[in-house]
């Protein structure tokens, strides 16, 4: 695993959060991965995960593969005990195939929301939420990102079926 001291204070959750995203600006899928647990159980519009390896089928590996070198831009954290919500700015441009869709080359830039459930001794999430906004405020992205939406579910569908 990438890190391994217990999260206690803010300034740990801050750590945790970046670590775990700055995971993301990669391409190393095992990285990503060491910080969910192995019942991980993540939701995001359209698609519930349950278990390591499906958020890494399902999630990790096609947006590795389609945005890599992504990255999020903390606005706004807040957390209690064994939970963290983090806005944030998801930042990537399309440069690989995504669902059998060739890269665009579009510049992206969505907001968006996580609802991270961890166990602070393994500095793993458990459970999570993450929400986009696909509204008004990334219209030049609108198109792009219901096209992902799409092609996750027919994914999923086809990983389902198999």
């Amino acid at each position: 695993m990438a890190v391994s001291t217990a999260i206690e204070s803010v300034s740990d959750v801050e750590s945790f959060i970046k670590e775990y995203y700055d995971a993301w600006s990669g391409t190393d899928l095992d990285r990503i991965m060491s910080y969910y647990s192995d019942d991980v159980v993540l939701q995001i519009p359209g698609l519930l995960m349950e278990g390591n390896e499906a958020v890494r089928n399902q999630f990790a590996r096609p947006f590795t593969t389609a945005f890599p070198g992504n990255r999020h831009f903390v606005k706004k954290m807040i957390f209690g005990p064994g939970v963290v919500t983090v806005e944030f700015s998801f930042e990537a441009e399309h440069k690989g195939p995504f669902a059998g869709h060739a890269a665009t080359g579009a510049r992206i830039s969505l907001p968006g929301c996580g609802v991270y459930e961890y166990d602070s001794a393994t500095r793993q999430i458990t459970a999570g939420r993450i929400y986009f906004d696909v509204g008004l405020y990334c219209k030049p992205s609108l198109m792009l990102w219901l096209m992902i939406a799409k092609s996750l579910k027919r994914l999923c569908e086809r990983t389902n079926a198999i």
